[in-house]
């Protein structure tokens, strides 16, 4: 359960512990009738009145029937009191059967309101001026004074009271908080990158505003995942349609070095590198298109020290020629179950990366650390950073941050991302945070 479930569980379970409390408060300093239900004044009234209703309609019309005049009371009033009209013979004028204390008192002689008073307490009798009919109330009980009345019964009833309002509360938070959490786990999947979620299904058949906002959030994703993949789609199709005339332009370059002199071979060397630069960053661009479509990678059995040295032996010969260094530390195996390739290609981006941007006469370190569930690449160099708010953001493609550090990415702005992209295929991550004394850290993670 969650903070939020727990906030509405209280709240309403407070807000009827209150109401109950004001209640009890309330009815307490409220004056005391001088009758009540417990002591049978209210049942002997009710008699009194009614057989006086009754005098007063046979004294206008002696003609007329109690009977029919007894179906315009209100007599059933249970369980706070019946009454009753009775025959001279002893029958109810409803054809009710009656309780035997009421037939008791129907048919005794003498009295009845002496007679009323030896069968029980709860009789109360009027029979003046009714021509031998007699007016029986039958004095009942509030519903919940029987139970108040036992032994331990108030306990009781404040139990069933607490537990049915935190029964109810639960519902209604649940009801409540369950879609919010839905919806706090989809807005994950969708911040890791799973844009196929759906809120909606979860929700069932509800119609209220908590369903009207799983309904946008679906449509919210639905519409970034349609922007992202015509973003794809525009990269794979641009790069497609620039491989023609990139290997045309090549082709021409090699045309016109069979015929030209020193200074225009020059140029052309300059130009064949720059073309190269651009295939490197189309087929960068392919591949990552190609990533971000996939779901899943093959895996097999690498030792990836010996992949990372093999990185290092080939960085190192970019180093020396810059006045740098590379260094690695790790263990002397560690076996992990990974696509090579991919895995090869993200620590070479990273690492080039760092030899990149590492001041020069200074070293990029890279480690291996392993736990009990994650395998961690570690690569430092010791270059300008990255300022903080914008660390997560040079995993974007084409994302280069303004100002000094305004190149600190390789492959034309593609190569972190094909590295993010290829941890989070493997079920890992990448991240990255500046080094104290200076200098990026970029943490590759995979799971082992």
């Amino acid at each position: 359960m969650n903070s939020f479930f727990w906030r509405i569980f209280l709240s309403v379970w407070g807000i009827l512990g209150v109401t109950v409390a004001l209640t009890v408060a309330v009815a307490t300093w409220l004056p005391q009738p001088h009758a009540t239900i417990q002591d049978g004044l209210i049942s002997a009234q009710a008699a009194e009145l009614i057989a006086r209703d009754l005098r007063r309609e046979l004294e206008r019309d002696p003609t007329q029937s109690i009977a029919e005049l007894a179906k315009g009371y209100e007599l059933d009033q249970a369980p706070i009191q019946t009454v009753y009209i009775v025959t001279p013979d002893g029958l109810d004028v409803l054809g009710r059967s009656l309780p035997d204390a009421v037939a008791e008192l129907a048919s005794s002689p003498g009295d009845p309101q002496q007679a009323a008073r030896n069968i029980s307490r709860r009789l109360h009798v009027q029979d003046d001026g009714l021509a031998g009919y007699r007016v029986i109330v039958f004095q009942g009980f509030f519903p919940l004074f029987p139970a108040l009345a036992k032994p331990g019964g108030r306990v009781l009833l404040a139990s069933f009271a607490v537990i049915t309002s935190a029964a109810m509360a639960m519902l209604l938070a649940r009801f409540i908080a369950r879609p919010v959490r839905r919806l706090r786990i989809a807005g994950r999947k969708v911040a890791a990158g799973d844009l196929s979620v759906r809120v909606v299904p979860s929700v069932g058949g509800r119609s209220d505003d908590i369903a009207k906002l799983a309904h946008d959030f679906d449509l919210m994703t639905e519409r970034i995942d349609a922007l992202l993949q015509s973003r794809h789609r525009m990269l794979r199709d641009v790069s497609h349609e620039l491989r023609s005339p990139l290997a045309r332009l090549q082709a021409l370059l090699s045309i016109q070095r069979q015929s030209a002199d020193t200074a225009e071979t020059r140029r052309i060397d300059r130009m064949e590198v720059e073309l190269e630069r651009l295939d490197r960053l189309i087929g960068e661009i392919l591949d990552y298109s190609r990533m971000e479509a996939a779901d899943g990678v093959g895996r097999h059995a690498t030792d990836l020290v010996d992949l990372l040295q093999t990185i290092i032996d080939d960085a190192a010969l970019e180093a020396e020629v810059a006045d740098k260094g590379i260094a690695l530390r790790a263990p002397s195996s560690c076996v992990v179950a990974v696509e090579s390739n991919l895995v090869q290609r993200a620590v070479e981006n990273v690492v080039r990366n760092a030899l990149k941007h590492t001041a020069k006469g200074t070293a990029v370190d890279v480690s291996l650390k392993l736990d009990a569930k994650n395998v961690r690449i570690i690569i430092d160099d010791r270059g300008p950073g990255v300022p903080d708010a914008l660390l997560a953001r040079i995993f974007e493609p084409f994302y280069r941050v303004e100002g000094a550090q305004a190149t600190r990415s390789s492959g034309g702005g593609i190569g972190l991302a094909i590295a993010e992209r290829s941890m989070r295929l493997h079920g890992g991550s990448a991240s990255a945070s500046n080094r104290e004394g200076g200098g990026l850290r970029v943490e590759l993670q995979l799971p082992r």
